[in-house]
């Protein structure tokens, strides 16, 4: 199992950054070079209060020919399924990858806590990924651990830098609408 972590520091409210990311998702994909769409698939609105949110991505690469058959897949997508709490500014997520179905489980939170004195918003990204034994099957089962740690290693720096780049939409956003408020009072 590997962990990861990151954090993204920028100078909005946590309260506002937090409602950005969460409720404008897919506008944000539209600025993520790697993303091609993020599709809100369910909002649902808890009786404790919390939000449970399922999202489809679709990125824009694509898997090479020759592997499509063995990973289960022709397109890199996933389903992201988060309960927000709000009240925590803390949500917690799963991702479930539409390649090695079944063998991949990955799983974390992300904080978003209020830092500069006030004027900004520092977000903390956890989360773990586990490539589970038996993907490869066959005569190939060999080659699993270093396939493995290789895959381990390019998804924990790919999801971090996925959530600094809606991080860094979801400011642009709030940067864009400060402008045309201040624009509309003048």
């Amino acid at each position: 199992m590997k962990r990861f972590s990151s954090f993204t520091m920028v100078k909005q409210t946590a309260d506002s950054l937090l409602r950005v990311v969460r409720d404008r998702l897919p506008e944000i994909a539209r600025d993520m070079d790697d993303i091609e769409s993020i599709e809100l698939l369910e909002r649902v609105e808890q009786v404790d209060g919390s939000l449970t949110l399922v999202n489809s991505w679709h990125a824009r690469h694509k898997i090479p020919a020759m592997l499509q058959r063995r990973l289960g897949a022709a397109t890199v997508s996933w389903i992201d399924r988060a309960q927000w709490f709000s009240s925590q500014r803390r949500c917690c997520w799963t991702i479930e990858p539409s390649l090695l179905e079944g063998y991949i489980v990955c799983a974390g939170s992300t904080t978003f806590e209020t830092a500069m004195t006030g004027r900004g918003t520092r977000v903390a990204f956890e989360g773990t990924f586990d490539l589970k034994p038996g993907f490869l099957g066959g005569a190939s089962a060999a080659l699993e651990p270093l396939i493995s740690g290789f895959v381990e290693s390019v998804v924990s720096t790919i999801i971090p830098r996925n959530l600094a780049r809606a991080i860094a939409g979801a400011n642009q956003i709030l940067i864009a609408e400060a402008r045309v408020q201040a624009s509309s009072t003048n």
